[in-house]
C-alpha cells in the first residue's frame, strides 16, 4: 500500500458536479466545445450524457438525454427560476490535467474511488457510472499546467463552436499570483465563455462581488460574476442573481 500512495497523487473527481454547472451551461448559445481545466479523470465532461433530479421541494424537475434515463443519476436541490429546461448540445470536449487519468484504466479507476470518503457509497456508485459513460466516449485530456495549455486548447476547438473553459474545485490547488495568471488568460480568449465553481475565497474578484457569505458553499460564477451558491458535491444550487446569460 505505501508504494502505491507514493507513486499517486490525490485527487479526485465528482461528476455531480455537473448539476450545479446545468443551470449556467443550459443558457449559452450552442453548440458547445467543453474545456476543463483540473479535469482528472474527466467525468464532468459529460453533462449532456447525464441525467437530473432537481429538487424544488413541492415537486422534482427530471431532466434527462434524448437517448432516455441515463445510468448516471444526479439530485440537486434548486429555485425554480433557476431550473434548466435542456441539457446542452456538447460537440467537442477536452481538458488539462497535471495527472490525467484515464478512465478506461481499472486501476486508476479504483485509485480514484478509493480518495472518496468512506461513508460516501453513493459517490462510489455514481464515479464508476460516470466513468462508464467517459470510458464509451472518452475525452482528450492532455498532461499539462492550467495556464500553459488552455489557449491551445482553445484553438482547437471545431469551428463554430462556442468554447467553453470551466473548472470546479481546481483552482484552489493554484497559488494565488498563478490563479490570478489563469483568470488573465482565460479572460483574453477571444469568443470564450468563463465558467467557474470555486470556493468563496479562491477568486478574489468573484468574492468582492459578494453581498453574503457562502457559508461553506462553493461559488458558482459565469465570466468573472456571480451567480450562485452550491453544494460542494452538486447538491444544491441557490441563485444569487437573475438567470445568467452568455
Amino acid at each position: 500500500m505505501e508504494s502505491v500512495v507514493l507513486e499517486r497523487s490525490t485527487q479526485t473527481n465528482e461528476a455531480a458536479r455537473c448539476a450545479v454547472l446545468l443551470p449556467v451551461l443550459s443558457r449559452l448559445v450552442g453548440p458547445l466545445a467543453l474545456i476543463e481545466a483540473g479535469a482528472s479523470a474527466g467525468l464532468c465532461l459529460y453533462p449532456d450524457r447525464y441525467s437530473y433530479r432537481y429538487d424544488l421541494g413541492d415537486r422534482t424537475v427530471s431532466l434527462d438525454p434524448a437517448t432516455g434515463t441515463s445510468t448516471v443519476e444526479l439530485s440537486c436541490r434548486i429555485d425554480a427560476g433557476s431550473v434548466p429546461d435542456r441539457l446542452p448540445e456538447v460537440v467537442w470536449r477536452s481538458g488539462v490535467d497535471l495527472n490525467p487519468l484515464d478512465v478506461r484504466d481499472p486501476s486508476q479507476m479504483e485509485w480514484l474511488e478509493t480518495l472518496v470518503w468512506p461513508e460516501h457509497q453513493d459517490r462510489r456508485d455514481r464515479m464508476r457510472a460516470a466513468a462508464a459513460v467517459a470510458a464509451a466516449d472518452p475525452a482528450t485530456i492532455l498532461r499539462g499546467d492550467l495556464v500553459d495549455s488552455i489557449r491551445g486548447l482553445a484553438e482547437e476547438a471545431p469551428p463554430g463552436a462556442h468554447v467553453v473553459v470551466f473548472h470546479s474545485a481546481a483552482l484552489v490547488y493554484l497559488d494565488p499570483a498563478r490563479r490570478a495568471q489563469f483568470v488573465d488568460l482565460v479572460q483574453s480568449l477571444p469568443g470564450v465563455t468563463w465558467v467557474s465553481n470555486e470556493g468563496e475565497r479562491v477568486l478574489p474578484p468573484v468574492a468582492a462581488q459578494l453581498t453574503e457569505s457562502a457559508l461553506g458553499r462553493t461559488v458558482v460564477s459565469l465570466n468573472g460574476r456571480p451567480c450562485a451558491f452550491a453544494g460542494p458535491h452538486g447538491q444544491s444550487y441557490h441563485r444569487l442573481t437573475g438567470p445568467p446569460d452568455d
